[in-house]
C-alpha cells in the first residue's frame, strides 16, 4: 500500500469509500469538511492506494497540545491485511513530527470492534468524560467571521521632485529577482504579509503564481540587509500606460530601521525611469499603520476607498490564528 496525502480529484472515491466503510454521517458533510481540513495548517487527511485503488484514509489533527484521528477507513475487501495499522502508524509519524506528544481518538461505546483493534496498537481507555456543543445548528457550521477593511487607492502624476532618500548605512543591496522561484516568493510574501493579512497570492496554486510573478512585466527587486532579504517591492508594468506597485513591504526583524522609505523612494524612481502615465498602489485598514501615510509623503494622493468585508483568513488557515489584525478605528 502506497500511502499519500489526499488530493481533490480523489473527491468521489473517497467519499464512495467512506459509505462502503459506514462512517458517513449527516452532520459531516465530506464536501465542506474536506476543504476546512485541507485550509488548516494543522491537520493532514491520507489516504492509502494498492495497485491504483483507493482502499484506506485516515486524518490527523492537532491543537498544539494533543493529536487526533479521524477517519480511519479501509475497503472491506482489503481488511485484515494490516493497512489500518499502516495507516495509523503514517498519522502518529506525522504528529510526533509536528512535536505531539500524545494521541487521542474517540471512539462510541457500540463500536467494540474499532474499541479492540485501537487496543491491539497500544491505545488504552482513558478515564473521561467527553462532552460537546454545537456552535451552530446541529450538523451545520457557523457562519463565518469577517473582518471590515477600507481599501484606500491613491495615485502619483508627476515624477518625485526631492532628492533621492540616501540608503542607511551598512551592507545593503537592491537586487532584481528576475523570474524568481515560487518557493522563494513565497518566503518573501508570507513573511513580509502574514502580520498584515496579506492573503491574495496565498490563494494561488504554483502554477497560477509562477504565471503572475515570472511575467517579464513583473519586476520584484528584494532588498537585502547584511546578505539577509529584508524587503522586497513588486512593479506591476502589464496595466500600462500606468505602473502599479502591487507589493511592498518589510521583514518583520527590519521594521524601524528607516529601510521602508528608502525602498519605497528607489521603488518610486525605478517606476518612474519608464515613464509611465502614472503610478498607482492601494493600501488597507490591515496594513502598518504608517502606510498611508508614508505613501501619502512620497507624493501619492488617495483618489477613493473602498469598505469591504472579507472571510477571517484565519478560520481557513491562510494565516495563524494567534495573529490580530490592525482593524479600522471607530468612525474611519
Amino acid at each position: 500500500m502506497k500511502v499519500t496525502p489526499y488530493r481533490e480529484s480523489e473527491f468521489a472515491a473517497l467519499v464512495a469509500l467512506w459509505d462502503a466503510c459506514g462512517i458517513s454521517t449527516p452532520q459531516n458533510d465530506p464536501a465542506r469538511d474536506i476543504p476546512f481540513m485541507q485550509h488548516a495548517p494543522n491537520a493532514i487527511l491520507l489516504l492509502g492506494h494498492r495497485d491504483g485503488r483507493l482502499i484506506g484514509s485516515i486524518m490527523a489533527g492537532h491543537d498544539g497540545h494533543r493529536g487526533w484521528l479521524y477517519k480511519l477507513a479501509v475497503a472491506p475487501d482489503q481488511r485484515g491485511q494490516g493497512f489500518g495499522r499502516a495507516l495509523v502508524r503514517e498519522a502518529e509519524d506525522w504528529l510526533a513530527a509536528c512535536g505531539l506528544p500524545k494521541v487521542n481518538l474517540m471512539i462510541r461505546e457500540t463500536n467494540t470492534a474499532v474499541r479492540d483493534f485501537y487496543a491491539t496498537l497500544g491505545y488504552a481507555e482513558t478515564p473521561r468524560t467527553v462532552m460537546g456543543k454545537w456552535l451552530g445548528a446541529e450538523g451545520e457550521r457557523p457562519e463565518k467571521r469577517t473582518l471590515d477593511v477600507v481599501v484606500t487607492y491613491l495615485e502619483m502624476t508627476e515624477p518625485p521632485a526631492r532628492p533621492p532618500v540616501p540608503a542607511p548605512p551598512g551592507k545593503r543591496a537592491l537586487l532584481r529577482a528576475e523570474a524568481p522561484p515560487v518557493a522563494f516568493y513565497r518566503f518573501l510574501y508570507d513573511t513580509v504579509g502574514e502580520p498584515w493579512f496579506w492573503i491574495d497570492r496565498r490563494l494561488l496554486d504554483d502554477n497560477a503564481l509562477a504565471t503572475e510573478i515570472q511575467d517579464p512585466q513583473v519586476e520584484i527587486y528584494v532588498l537585502y540587509d547584511g546578505g539577509t532579504p529584508a524587503g522586497f517591492i513588486e512593479l506591476d508594468r502589464r496595466p500600462a500606460p500606468d505602473i502599479a506597485i502591487a507589493y511592498f513591504g518589510l521583514m518583520p526583524a527590519f521594521i524601524g530601521r528607516r529601510l521602508g522609505p528608502y525602498l519605497l523612494d528607489w521603488g518610486v524612481r525605478k517606476a518612474w525611469s519608464y515613464e509611465p502615465r502614472q503610478l498607482t498602489v492601494d493600501t488597507c485598514t490591515l496594513d502598518h499603520p504608517k502606510a498611508l501615510a508614508l505613501y501619502q509623503r512620497f507624493g501619492f494622493v488617495p483618489v477613493r476607498q473602498v469598505a469591504k468585508t472579507i472571510d477571517d483568513p484565519r478560520l481557513s488557515g491562510l494565516i495563524p490564528p494567534h495573529l490580530e489584525p490592525r482593524l479600522p478605528l471607530p468612525g474611519s
